[in-house]
């Protein structure tokens, strides 16, 4: 399967000499200090900033040199556009990378979607709504379905995305990044958390 995502003796703010592989088919929690050090970490893994010390590659490259849209994020409450509609705001990251199939895009959407706890004639209403309209649950369930939509190598997603999610959409939520990350050969996860945030079913990196 091989190495996807690759901490090496990485150095950011007060995080110190973080190493751990990722490999293909796999989640795993990485344990922040802090909300400060968990967004410092988040950047340095979708390559918005550099280490201060240390390494990270995907895939052996260095990040700068991988193509756009090789690792996707998944922010904390969705990162939605407010005056766009939910299908507007999940699926403009396609248009950007040049990812966009409409019909591909909606069967995607219709087979996701029931995994994330939409069904029926919902999903239809969910798409259409403005995102400025939608309950936080749902803002977060858009997020999540837009970087799934994304497909990139690498997948990072603040644990944070399941605080205040009821159980049960958060056991659903959890199974669709399992089913995610088994259906390629070369897709991982990465769940960034801190101690104030739920309690998630995977490894923690040590």
């Amino acid at each position: 399967m091989g190495i996807t995502l690759q901490f090496s003796g990485v150095n950011c703010d007060k995080m110190t000499g973080i190493s751990f592989l990722l490999e293909a088919g796999e989640i795993k929690v990485l344990h922040a200090a802090g909300k400060e050090e968990k967004i410092a970490v988040i950047d340095v893994a979708i390559g918005e900033r550099r280490p201060d010390a240390g390494t990270v590659t995907l895939g052996g490259a260095a990040l700068d040199t991988v193509p756009l849209g090789s690792i996707g994020w998944v922010p904390e409450n969705g990162g939605l556009i407010s005056n766009l509609k939910a299908w507007e705001n999940v699926t403009l990251p396609l248009w950007y990378h040049g990812k966009r199939r409409v019909a591909e895009t909606e069967d995607r959407v219709a087979r996701l979607l029931p995994m994330l706890g939409v069904e029926g004639g919902a999903m239809e209403r969910f798409m259409a709504s403005p995102a400025g309209y939608l309950v936080p649950t749902d803002r977060k369930r858009a997020g999540l379905l837009r970087g799934l939509l994304l497909a990139p190598k690498v997948l990072v997603v603040d644990a944070a995305l399941f605080n205040g999610v009821p159980h049960g959409v958060r056991a659903a939520w959890a199974a669709a990044l399992d089913v995610y990350v088994r259906e390629a050969e070369d897709r991982s996860v990465l769940v960034a958390a801190t101690d104030g945030d739920a309690a998630l079913p995977w490894t923690t990196i040590e």
